[in-house]
């Protein structure tokens, strides 16, 4: 993800953005803050290109990486035990790459790339890839 220096987002794609990273649907954005979910695709669309981000997952890190988050517990209470196979997957979700790209970079289908998610999701308390790889980069996975 190249980041862009300057980035001139509005007060409401800035009330996105941190809402994103809270792992919320559009769904719940958009209840949020009072707009419709149309408002919210929208706003993400002219996000993505400001960042240099291709998707809600980068959006997140990229945010988190700002300091745009809400400062919770520094480092989660229980350290799961990932397999060392989740563990790289995880490292490179964390990096914003998708599942195509792990799969590639791993030598493994995007099936299997599917299947390390669906184990890693539960052990860290995760319930998508946004969340997933906001916590590894809490977690110092995504050095």
């Amino acid at each position: 993800m190249n980041e862009a220096p300057d980035v001139n987002l509005t007060t409401r794609e800035m009330g996105v953005l941190r809402l994103l990273t809270d792992g919320l649907s559009n769904r719940l954005i958009a209840r949020r803050l009072d707009i419709s979910e149309k408002t919210v695709k929208n706003h993400l669309s002219g996000i993505y290109p400001k960042i240099g981000a291709t998707d809600r997952t980068q959006a997140a890190l990229y945010a988190q990486r700002l300091g745009l988050t809400e400062q919770r517990d520094a480092t989660p209470s229980a350290s799961p035990t990932l397999t060392a196979r989740e563990n790289v997957v995880l490292r490179l979700l964390a990096r914003g790459l998708s599942n195509r790209l792990i799969a590639r970079r791993l030598d493994i289908s995007e099936k299997t790339v599917k299947n390390h998610l669906s184990g890693i999701y539960p052990k860290i308390g995760a319930t998508d890839r946004t969340q997933a790889a906001l916590y590894a980069q809490l977690v110092g996975l995504a050095d």
